[in-house]
């Protein structure tokens, strides 16, 4: 993907909108004496200042401006715990203007291996829209983060009854104070369990039990045109609800940073303070956690809002309750966009390095399936290693000749494949 394409990317920090560079017009020319005035000049007589006028409007200027500044701090809409030394000028809603790649400074919880992330097959008719609400606010958080130096704001999910919950990484990077308030309005800090900035994604764990946790639902049974929803602290709103579709899946999208996220993509509107919230099927489930938006500095990008698929994080929240670090996994070949008419893809290249090639993978071998699932084509791949990680075995089918032969193959890590 074009990295020059994505500076419009909202990463949930700053609205990133470029301005526009326009070319240097070209010189125009002026035939001589064609500047003619089309009036006669006017002349006009200099009128002295009066001085009481010109104080008491000045006067009624500050008067304004010092009502307009507190019916703002009465009657904010943000909602959640009001500090104004923390916001900034050019972010009046309190959502993160601070890209910090650090985890927050908070305490570190202890870690339950209890604490799962189960991921539900739905077997039910679908839900009203009215329905999907009710069965998700419960279970949705506003988060409050500070330090020194700026404040944040943002949405997240419980996913278990005794406090664990997921939100964005940049919801919490790098402050020293994170709060937490429910569903019913109780306040309580939270404590750090994971944190992955590249990921995007934090675990944090708050004292308290008889929680509502969230239904999570597998992103992988999603197709474009799906009913989904967006539920978050929009623009400070509480629990705004926004509805929408799946416009695309398994979009790349290349970060500041120059790592790759794999998202899907919602018509459903998502604004600052959605960071963290969940992207909800038509079931109520959670199928991914709202991460970013595409922006456009005349207005003109509507409905295009990102979030991180179910299956990518279960495995990031498996790698934190574990105490692992989350590593990006590769197969150590690569393959053709176009599927063969008899099915399957194409090698083109097979890395010596990789148990890919030890297993015996060539390239030109036809690979038709993964796990028992048939290839058509790289997202079937791609959505496949959202769920995995180094080290993980995946058991690959391919042709060779006509013939059919099947491996065990154990997936790399990213960084020393690079």
């Amino acid at each position: 993907m074009d990295h020059n394409n994505q500076q419009d990317l909202w990463q949930g920090g700053p609205w990133e909108q470029p301005s526009h560079v326009f070319p240097t017009p070209p010189a125009v020319h002026i035939p001589e004496g064609s500047l003619r005035p089309p009036h006669p000049t006017l002349r006009t007589r200099h009128r002295r200042f009066r001085w009481p006028w010109l104080v008491g409007l000045v006067l009624l200027v500050l008067a304004f401006c010092a009502l307009t500044i507190f019916l703002d701090t009465q009657f904010s809409p943000s909602g959640l715990f009001s500090d104004p030394k923390f916001s900034y000028e050019d972010d009046p809603y309190g959502e993160d203007t601070v890209t910090s790649t650090q985890p927050p400074s908070i305490p570190r919880a202890e870690i339950s291996t209890d604490a799962a992330l189960t991921l539900h097959q739905s077997h039910e008719e679908a839900l009203s829209l009215s329905q999907v609400h009710d069965k998700a606010i419960v279970s949705l958080v506003s988060i409050e983060a500070s330090s020194d130096l700026y404040f944040s704001s943002g949405s997240g999910v419980i996913f278990t009854e005794d406090g664990y919950l997921l939100t964005n990484a940049h919801v919490v990077a790098g402050a020293d104070q994170v709060q937490v308030q429910l569903y019913d309005n109780r306040i309580f800090p939270a404590s750090l369990v994971g944190f992955d900035a590249r990921e995007d994604l934090a675990v944090l764990k708050i004292d308290v039990s008889g929680l509502t946790p969230a239904e999570f639902g597998d992103s992988n049974m999603l197709i474009c045109g799906d009913p989904v929803s967006a539920l978050g602290d929009s623009l400070g709103y509480r629990g705004t609800f926004t509805d929408g579709i799946i416009s695309a899946l398994d979009r790349e999208m290349v970060m500041d940073d120059g790592s790759t996220m794999v998202l899907i993509q919602t018509s459903a509107a998502i604004n600052f303070g959605n960071s963290g919230g969940p992207l909800l099927n038509q079931y109520g489930q959670v199928v991914g956690i709202n991460t970013i938006k595409i922006i456009a500095n005349d207005g003109s990008a509507e409905s295009l809002g990102f979030a991180i698929p179910s299956t990518r994080v279960k495995y990031v929240v498996d790698q934190f309750i574990s105490g692992e670090e989350i590593r990006n996994a590769v197969f150590g070949f690569t393959v053709s966009i176009v599927q063969l008419p008899e099915g399957g893809l194409e090698l083109l290249e097979v890395d010596p390095s990789s148990d890919a090639y030890a297993k015996g993978l060539r390239p030109e071998d036809i690979l038709v399936s993964a796990n028992g699932t048939a290839i058509t084509s790289t997202q079937d791949l791609i959505r496949l290693k959202q769920s995995l990680g180094p080290g993980d075995v995946v058991e690959l089918t391919y042709l060779r000749e006509g013939t059919s032969h099947t491996i065990q193959v154990t997936l790399m890590d990213e960084d020393l494949y690079s």
